[in-house]
């Protein structure tokens, strides 16, 4: 039987990833900042809920102590967990846009340092990292998310040299819209405000029709599937865009997005 841990499992597609995987017969290793709030309701002897947060790296130790006391070897790491920050630019502080970047690039790279160590010594293994259409294409008024998942695909991809040897794969799940509760702390400035509004509003409309996280973990349980070394997945609106973004030049493309956005 194969264990998997998961990182921001108390909503959203971290909670609907869990639920495919124990669905489909894996041991779940269930962490979130605070437990307590991981699939409730939910009982399972192959259910473990961990408290792990991302900026404590201390945690995520114990998390990965107390799977493999558990389930002996973990086979899959699904790095899911993070934060959004959006707005102008000139309107984040330096503090916020460290403290997005904590979270979302260093601790992601903190529970892949974990991983590797771990599934080094096992001889196998998969980390899989959720990141964004916003990892691909520069999105208007969300360049610190977009920083930040930008920098993890580069992550994820340099990891698959590094890790190849040791037969550890690694896979990027690139999803567009989902109908979830993340949201982005926006920040404000005048000069911006009826652009960054109207952007704003897009987003927020696009995810209340957006598909459900379901979508998401149904591509992340396939991918678990894929013994091959491919390492990109879209999933929800992300698929039609990337393909787009493939197919069209630059300035087409920008042209596309920033109708779409409502930007002149």
């Amino acid at each position: 039987m194969h264990t998997v841990l998961i990182t921001g499992t108390s909503s959203g597609i971290g909670e609907a990833a869990a639920k495919a995987l124990l669905a489909d017969g894996w041991n779940v290793v269930a962490t979130a900042r605070d437990p307590a709030t991981v699939l409730r309701g939910v009982e399972n002897p192959r259910l473990l809920r961990v408290r792990l947060d991302l900026t404590d790296t201390q945690s995520i130790a114990t998390a990965f102590e107390a799977a493999s006391s558990q389930f002996s070897a973990i086979d899959l790491v699904v790095n899911n967990a993070g934060i959004g920050l959006g707005g102008p630019l000139e309107a984040v502080s330096l503090d916020q846009l460290r403290e997005h970047l904590e979270v979302n690039v260093v601790g992601v790279a903190a529970v892949c340092q974990a991983a590797a160590a771990h599934m080094r010594s096992h001889g196998k293994g998969l980390i899989i990292n959720v990141t964004s259409l916003a990892g691909r294409a520069g999105i208007p008024f969300l360049a610190p998310y977009c920083a930040a998942k930008f920098a993890v695909e580069g992550l994820t991809e340099a990891l698959y040299y590094e890790l190849r040897p040791f037969s550890i794969r690694v896979k990027l799940i690139e999803p567009g819209g989902a109908r979830t509760k993340f949201s982005h702390l926006w920040a404000s400035h005048p000069a911006y405000s009826s652009a960054a509004d109207d952007v704003r509003q897009t987003m927020i409309t696009g995810a209340e029709k957006a598909a459900p996280p379901e979508r998401v973990a149904e591509v992340i349980l396939a991918a678990t599937k894929d013994n091959s070394d491919r390492l990109r997945y879209a999933a929800t609106d992300a698929v039609p865009a990337l393909r787009m973004l493939r197919l069209l030049p630059d300035w087409a493309w920008r042209k596309v997005l920033s109708k779409g956005f409502g930007l002149k």
